[in-house]
């Protein structure tokens, strides 16, 4: 028997063939070591049809339906149209109904609605308006808020939109009502104050305090009817009335010669008689309790983040007006009738008249009538 061209011996032939094995086991190993390569058998799974059952999964992935996009657009002021805009984008096989919510401020429902029938692959649009109330509002879009789709929660994290925040104020529409109800309160203030606990000796009167109404609420019906919320009408108007008060607080009558005929009175109790006319400016006070500075730090302190909305920066504008207005008024103002009265040491014969002592006056409106407020613009 020959193989190739040498000659072997039957007993050669187990010599032969088991060469032929070993030769073969070389070729096996250094197949497997980047060198010839091994056909792949006949039989079994066959590597290149896993493709094919990847893409056939893929085309059969789940029916899902996100945010694509959230605007609120519009408006600035309370009472303007709001308009907001949610874009949903669906993928996966099949068709499903697509619930969603537009909502604000800790989930109070704008608009909640379901579109019917929505296919894989499909962006639509849904968009709802909204009146501006006053103040911070927080705007969000939902897709499917219940998961009626069924979604893993590990993939509802674009379910939601980011949150859109808008500040919505009218400042310079609430500033201009801030100063008509000022010059109602003042006016109304005026007609109404009166000085209480003068001590009168002689014709001196000396001390007092100005009791008066509340500028607040004036300004509070303004400003709430300018569209201004109550609770930051209220504080405004509380503040002007703190600062106003302040200042009222620190007025006295420095020792004032008001009752000329209270010197020597012919009579045991001397009558309820009027002052001397006398210029506001003349009694003891201090006008630097209205300073702007003080009237401006006192309304932001009590409106609290309503100060930082757009405009309101114009509040130093109207401490300033404020007070520069009641400071120029304060010379123009004249005190009158301020009606005093007391026993006097009349003693007849022997002492045929008498000074008043330890007198007081009558607390009664009026005297500061004759003192109308000529305000700035």
């Amino acid at each position: 028997m020959t193989l190739g061209r040498r000659r072997f011996t039957v007993g050669g032939l187990v010599v032969a063939a088991w060469g032929v094995v070993r030769e073969l086991a070389g070729a096996g190993r250094a197949g497997a070591q980047g060198g010839v390569q091994m056909p792949a058998p006949r039989g079994g799974m066959q590597m290149q049809k896993e493709p094919q059952q990847q893409q056939k999964r893929g085309g059969q992935a789940p029916f899902r339906a996100k945010v694509k996009s959230f605007e609120v657009g519009g408006g600035s002021k309370p009472g303007d149209t709001v308009t907001l805009r949610l874009t949903i984008e669906t993928t996966g096989a099949g068709s499903k109904n697509v619930p969603w919510t537009i909502s604000r401020d800790n989930d109070v429902v704008i608009k909640s609605d379901t579109r019917q029938n929505v296919g894989g692959g499909t962006t639509f649009e849904v968009n709802t308006t909204w009146t501006a109330t006053a103040g911070p509002h927080d705007f969000y879009g939902v897709v499917d808020p219940q998961n009626t789709l069924g979604e893993p929660a590990a993939q509802r994290g674009d379910n939601t939109s980011a949150r859109t925040t808008r500040v919505f104020s009218d400042w310079p529409r609430w500033l201009s009502a801030a100063k008509t109800g000022t010059r109602t309160a003042v006016s109304a203030w005026g007609a109404r104050a009166m000085f209480t606990g003068i001590r009168i000796d002689g014709p001196f009167a000396t001390g007092g305090r100005v009791v008066g109404p509340d500028l607040g609420g004036a300004i509070h019906a303004a400003l709430t009817e300018a569209g201004m919320p109550g609770n930051l009408a209220s504080g405004f108007g509380h503040a002007v009335d703190d600062i106003w008060r302040a200042w009222t607080d620190t007025i006295r009558v420095p020792g004032l010669p008001w009752y000329p005929s209270f010197a020597a009175f012919p009579a045991p109790q001397a009558p309820p008689t009027p002052n001397v006319p006398t210029p506001l400016a003349s009694l003891a006070q201090d006008p630097g309790k209205l300073a702007p500075g003080a009237l401006a730090s006192r309304i932001k302190n009590t409106i609290g983040a309503a100060k930082d909305w757009p405009g309101g920066g114009g509040i130093d504008g109207y401490a300033t007006w404020f007070s520069a207005s009641v400071v120029a008024w304060i010379p123009t103002c004249t005190i009158v009738n301020v009606m005093g009265k007391g026993r006097t040491t009349f003693a007849p014969p022997y002492v045929p008249v008498g000074a008043v002592v330890g007198g007081d006056n009558i607390a009664a409106p009026g005297h500061f009538a004759a003192c109308p407020v000529s305000w700035l613009p």
